[in-house]
């Protein structure tokens, strides 16, 4: 064990980028993963999208209407399981609390200014390292089928975003030359926003490049590795205890995601994350002609279709069931349902694969929308997680935020919004 190393408990998005964002500040780093390898869990198949422009967290009133609706039911693209209900009771009146105008347009700030960082940070590692993981700059589509939520989306985004968000309303005929794939579904659609600014790309590849990156760096990484409890000495960190070793550490920083709480829950800290399930399906779509170029959000039905080369993924859904990793069919169906209401002669075309990936994983959400990033009350011991939905667009950003506040340097947008012990 190097003296003063640094020991990041976490091997996806958050972790390996808070890794790299520290070797690149002199510091040395341990990663440790639970998992076979990095990147397992929610970084494994998310829709894959970098989205500043979708800056806003799941308590919108519509949000909320769409949770409360889907409670008992697999059909719904936000549902809840009774059995869920009361582990989820306590952080859920949180999440309303959060969800007046005021506070949802002011965290949905927050989320914004780190989102925008994030992306250009992303964008600059992209060239600098000179590796690709399937991205696209195309930006993203938002279709509407209904014209007052289309007016509701601008309004919005001129509130909270104002310039700094590139966007361009288009009509029904301009929406067709962007994206000619949608002109089967063109009768239904009032218009959409084209998002200039957001990226896309598959978060593995990312993961995996930035997992080489890291090593050649002289980071170290430990997959298959349990973390049992983290240790402490007249209350700052001690070591962290593994099923392997006692690894001895001053700074530790946890990036577990949805498992969090877990692991600080024996430090009597506690945070307002929960884990909401999410699908994806991902279809191969070699040979095929005239697929969809660009990542395309829709409104109305709470979908992502992210077409990389070669493959398309549709990844959407929000469960409120813990832990609960049971596959229900109804999920995928929805999936496949949505695909066929947007792109239905691709749907036609690839509904009968076999070889099609599902996938299913739990985003970290906080009750407020926002990650907590920064040093705990625990002195040493730093929080990267509550991402939520946004764990790849926020990824970078939130890795050099923290990464200034271990080593004392003026961070580069305010860090309050995100303080661990707010």
């Amino acid at each position: 064990m190097e003296k003063d190393q640094i020991i990041i408990i976490g091997g996806g998005l958050l972790g390996l980028a808070t890794a790299n964002a520290l070797l690149d500040r002199g510091e040395k780093v341990l990663v440790l993963d639970k998992n076979p390898e990095v990147a397992s869990a929610a970084s494994f198949a998310n829709a894959g999208m970098l989205t500043p422009s979708q800056s806003t967290p799941w308590n919108s009133p519509s949000d909320i209407a769409y949770i409360l609706s889907g409670i008992g039911r697999k059909d719904s693209p936000m549902s809840v399981s009774f059995g869920a209900i009361p582990s989820y009771f306590f952080w859920g009146l949180r999440f309303i609390l959060n969800s007046t105008p005021s506070r949802f347009e002011k965290i949905s700030k927050g989320i914004f200014y780190l989102a925008k960082h994030s992306k250009e940070l992303t964008e600059k590692f992209r060239l600098k390292e000179e590796f690709s993981y399937d991205e696209s700059t195309n930006g993203t589509l938002k279709l509407f089928r209904d014209r007052e939520r289309l007016q509701k989306s601008i309004a919005l985004s001129d509130r909270i975003y104002g310039d700094s968000n590139a966007i361009n309303v288009l009509n029904q005929k301009e929406l067709i030359e962007l994206e000619p794939a949608l002109s089967k579904v063109r009768k239904g659609l009032v218009g959409g926003i084209h998002y200039k600014d957001d990226e896309a790309g598959d978060s593995y590849k990312f993961c995996k490049a930035l997992e080489e990156i890291v090593r050649k760096k002289g980071g170290r990484i430990l997959v298959n590795t349990n973390i049992k409890k983290i240790l402490l000495n007249k209350r700052r960190v001690n070591s962290v205890v593994t099923d392997r070793a006692v690894l001895q550490a001053k700074r530790i920083i946890v990036c577990a995601g949805s498992w969090s709480p877990t692991l600080l829950k024996e430090l009597k800290i506690k945070i307002p994350v929960k884990p909401v399930k999410g699908y994806s399906l991902t279809y191969n779509t070699a040979g095929i002609r005239n697929t969809p170029k660009i990542p395309v959000i829709d409104e109305s039905i709470h979908i992502a279709i992210t077409p990389y080369k070669n493959r398309i993924r549709i990844a959407g859904t929000a469960e409120f069931v813990g832990f609960n990793e049971d596959v229900h069919p109804k999920r995928f169906n929805y999936l496949n349902s949505k695909l066929n209401e947007v792109y239905p002669s691709l749907y036609s075309t690839v509904k009968d694969d076999e070889e099609a990936e599902i996938w299913f994983g739990f985003r970290p959400m906080s009750a407020d929308g926002l990650p907590f990033i920064g040093e705990s009350k625990i002195k040493g011991l730093y929080l990267n997680t509550g991402h939520g939905h946004l764990g790849w667009t926020l990824a970078m950003g939130s890795a050099d935020l923290l990464a200034d506040q271990i080593v004392g340097a003026e961070t580069q947008i305010d860090s309050k919004p995100y303080q661990a012990n707010r």
